[in-house]
């Protein structure tokens, strides 16, 4: 896609309107019923609080591109000390993604995985996911992305998995999985998100001696 962060945006913001309240409030009832809300309130607020103070450091300092050996000991903090909290993987994901931009992979995905399998939101669990499967295949392991993007994940995000994986089958020769994933991804995507682009991709994977219905066709003249 022409822009992975808006999908990426969308995707979360669909899981958070579908599944937020339900998951927030049986959070709230289990701790009714276990007690000691009090206490936990306190500890988490003080955490969060923590952690977002951190978290804005480390923001800051990337924005600034002052990526120092202080910035990434706050993060590894963060990843330490705060994992309950959103800012750990936040923070682990917006230093991989300062990592990626300059091209060091190798740094990048630890973060990535980090955040991938801590993250207390599945809908930021599965964004680690398809950039941690970004990086793998930048790095040319085809496989070892394929692998996370079969990983289990939020259907809202089934479009931004999908159209990755038929990207990398279409750079393998694989024309049929290619179309297959593409088809799978139009199904999917969000209604704001242009289609066009992924139209075409499945477009010009669609199976030579078959007719595609992705795009609408003309009559031959």
């Amino acid at each position: 896609m022409a822009d992975y962060d808006n999908e990426e945006l969308a995707g979360a913001k669909r899981w958070w309107q579908n599944n937020a309240g339900p998951a927030i409030v049986g959070i709230v009832v289990g701790i009714v019923l276990i007690g000691g809300w009090y206490g936990y309130d306190w500890y988490q607020t003080r955490q969060s609080t923590q952690a977002a103070q951190l978290y804005a450091d480390v923001a800051g300092g990337i924005q600034a591109d002052n990526v120092t050996g202080g910035l990434i000991n706050t993060v590894d903090r963060l990843q330490n000390d705060y994992a309950g909290t959103p800012y750990a993987a936040a923070g682990a994901m917006s230093l991989a993604r300062y990592y990626i931009q300059a091209e060091d992979f190798d740094k990048a995905r630890p973060r990535l995985a980090w955040a991938h399998d801590n993250a207390n939101d599945p809908g930021m669990r599965a964004i680690a996911g398809v950039r941690a499967a970004r990086a793998e295949w930048a790095q040319g392991n085809p496989d070892a992305a394929l692998s996370l993007l079969d990983d289990e994940h939020p259907a809202a995000f089934d479009a931004l998995y999908k159209e990755l994986a038929g990207d990398i089958y279409m750079a393998q020769g694989n024309r049929e999985k290619a179309y297959a994933a593409y088809q799978t991804a139009l199904k999917g995507l969000p209604e704001e998100v242009a289609r066009q682009p992924l139209a075409e991709k499945a477009s010009n994977a669609a199976p030579l001696d078959g007719a595609d219905n992705t795009t609408s066709s003309t009559n031959p003249s």
